[in-house]
């Protein structure tokens, strides 16, 4: 069994002691940088998860009428926020039409009045633009293809 000449060993790092240190400088910045990364990725999956909560979603649908409820075609927020500045368009006899609304909250309905019906079958339809809480826009564009109505969502 050979044994270990501690003195060269103590010899050979003492010699090579900053290079061994610069090394391991350079691995824990390594590290360093690489958790930062990750930390920044998660923030930023946070913010959007409670984004995604808080989206609030409009879409247009026929209530019948009932006692103490208002009936024909209704504005509902369907998301989980309340939507903001809710501003609705649409082309009757070449003219634009622009009415706005203030805000709706979470499942809740809002009479629309002829707006909608008068809005049916027009090539450019009937847009609804909001936004969100946290200042997100959104849109919801109702068109009708070969006499069908069709939602689209969008984030602006």
């Amino acid at each position: 069994m050979d044994c270990v000449n501690w003195a060269a060993l103590f010899d050979w790092v003492a010699r090579h002691s900053t290079t061994i240190q610069v090394l391991l400088s350079l691995i824990t910045l390594l590290v360093l940088v690489r958790y930062g990364w990750d930390t920044w990725r998660i923030a930023k999956a946070s913010v959007q998860q409670i984004d995604n909560a808080q989206m609030p979603f409009l879409a247009v649908r026929q209530q019948e009428q009932l006692v103490g409820q208002i009936g024909g075609w209704v504005l509902e927020n369907q998301g989980f926020g309340p939507a903001l500045n809710i501003l609705c368009s649409y082309r009757q006899n070449q003219q634009d039409v622009r009415f706005q609304m203030y805000s709706l909250g979470p499942q809740t309905p809002r009479s629309l009045g002829n707006h909608f019906a008068n809005a049916q079958g027009t090539p450019e339809g009937f847009k609804i633009e909001y936004g969100s809480v946290s200042g997100k826009k959104y849109e919801t564009l109702i068109i009708w293809e070969a006499g069908e109505m069709k939602t689209q969502f969008k984030k602006l």
